[in-house]
């Protein structure tokens, strides 16, 4: 190994190292004094909880700024999902309203119908009637015009004579 390669280890390795405890034989930090209080159980759990603890609260202030607005806008979302549903019921509720009342109209209309039917042959009924009273109208009509150019001809002639006399 060259002496660069050497020098990339140990700034590698100096960068890895934090807390002294990366256990190479050449590291300043871990060959520091190290006192059995420093290196005890306890702190060496305290040292790691506090670190922790640390990015714990780095996290959570950075899924505060996440979490928090996406909280309130599902609460607004939610609020106006209500309000949406809320108002469809009340649609509902009134078009059923409306749907008795035509309902009911509709049976009116539907014995309306019955009876206009009805009628309608009762009107039928009377239509062939006048039919043949028209046709028997119709006759004595005809007869009566005859009857006229027959009493035109038998008075006109006489008529014709006399009118000559007649000093109007």
């Amino acid at each position: 190994m060259s002496n660069n390669d050497n020098n990339a280890i140990d700034e590698v390795s100096d960068a890895s190292c934090d807390v002294g405890d990366c256990g190479k034989g050449d590291c300043e930090k871990c060959q520091e004094e190290v006192t059995p209080e420093s290196k005890s159980m306890e702190e060496c759990m305290g040292k790691s909880m506090e670190m922790l603890a640390n990015t714990f609260s780095a996290s959570a202030k950075r899924w505060e700024m996440i979490v928090y607005p996406s909280l309130f806008a599902f609460i607004l979302l939610a609020g106006y999902g209500f309000y949406l549903i809320y108002s469809l019921t009340q649609d509902a509720h009134e078009m059923m309203i409306s749907m008795k009342a035509v309902s009911n109209n509709m049976v009116v209309i539907s014995e309306s119908m019955l009876v206009i039917s009805k009628n309608t042959d009762n009107q039928t009924i009377a239509m062939r009637d006048m039919a043949a009273n028209m046709h028997g109208m119709n006759g004595s009509m005809n007869q009566m015009r005859q009857d006229m150019s027959v009493l035109n001809h038998s008075i006109s002639r006489p008529m014709n004579k006399m009118n000559s006399f007649m000093p109007w």
